[in-house]
């Protein structure tokens, strides 16, 4: 029996292709879990995800070296683990305003202070 439906038609085909790529091209994409330039906030706005291959160039060295995977190994020991940390620079998303100390009068010798 035929088809009747505008189900299996060349251009839907194309369209459910075209469909499944952009899905495709929205899960694989480079930048949804990585910063192009990442930095830290300033004063009072809190750290959002971090890789761990955002922090130091040899993320799984250190973190093996930390959790002591291999540390009984005494045939093939694991070299020292030298941390390759990166740096980031600090941004500020506001100008934080000038702050004023009030200069306090001296204390009267010889008087209690309540």
């Amino acid at each position: 029996m035929a088809s009747t439906r505008n189900k299996n038609t060349v251009g839907n085909y194309c369209d459910q292709q075209r469909q499944l790529q952009k899905q495709e091209d929205w899960f694989m994409t480079n930048y949804k879990f990585e910063n192009p330039r990442p930095a830290f906030p300033c004063s009072g706005i809190n750290v959002q995800h971090v890789p761990s291959n955002e922090l130091s160039r040899n993320p799984v060295d250190i973190e093996t070296y930390l959790y002591g995977i291999s540390a009984n190994n005494f045939i093939n020991p694991l070299p020292e683990v030298v941390p390759d940390l990166k740096t980031f620079e600090n941004i500020s998303f506001f100008e934080t305003p000038k702050l004023y100390m009030p200069v306090l009068p001296p204390y009267l010798q010889g008087q209690r202070p309540f």
